[in-house]
């Protein structure tokens, strides 16, 4: 009996909790900190300035931006004139040698480096004291034997993704 009672006092207590703690519209379970006046984000597209990369790397870059946001807050994305706005550049794609190793007479690379820069800017229209515009770096080695024509969409975008998430973290997770 007392075990029943107590379960049902639990299944009736673990949903009012969590309408309390998400009540209020500034606490998340994703981790961020949006005043409940912030309704929307626009996400322009990352152009690629480096010249570097597979062709679609502009639309990769934005399309991990675009759906990070939506599976992780409840912001709805915009074309332009978001409460939040996001906008930026690729500015670095760069392979090269890491882990150098000395076989002989020869230095060889062990494995290579990719790294991937962003330059962005972001503009909180309703919070002006949280805008800024800083460039966002991530890097991941690979086997030297792999050419960077052979990596592969899903590759860079798992790269693509670290580097939103740094920037996500910046811009709703006060982190």
């Amino acid at each position: 009996m007392t075990l029943k009672i107590n379960l049902h006092c639990i299944s009736l207590a673990i949903p009012l909790l969590l309408l309390l703690c998400s009540g209020c519209g500034i606490y998340s379970f994703t981790g961020t900190t949006i005043s409940p006046d912030i309704k929307s984000i626009s996400i322009q597209n990352f152009e690629n300035l480096t010249g570097e990369g597979p062709a679609n790397l502009t639309l990769v870059v934005t399309n991990q931006f675009t759906d990070y946001y939506r599976r992780n807050t409840n912001l709805t994305v915009m074309q332009s004139e978001g409460d939040l706005q996001l906008e930026g550049q690729i500015v670095s794609f760069n392979y090269s040698p890491a882990a150098i190793q000395r076989e002989g007479q020869n230095d060889i690379a062990g494995l290579n480096r990719l790294t991937l820069s962003v330059q962005v800017r972001f503009t909180n229209t309703v919070q002006p004291d949280k805008d800024f515009d800083r460039t966002f770096t991530i890097s991941q080695d690979f086997p030297q034997d792999l050419d960077i024509t052979q990596l592969s969409t899903a590759q860079i975008e798992q790269l693509s993704e670290r580097l939103v998430t740094d920037v996500f973290n910046k811009t709703v997770a006060d982190w």
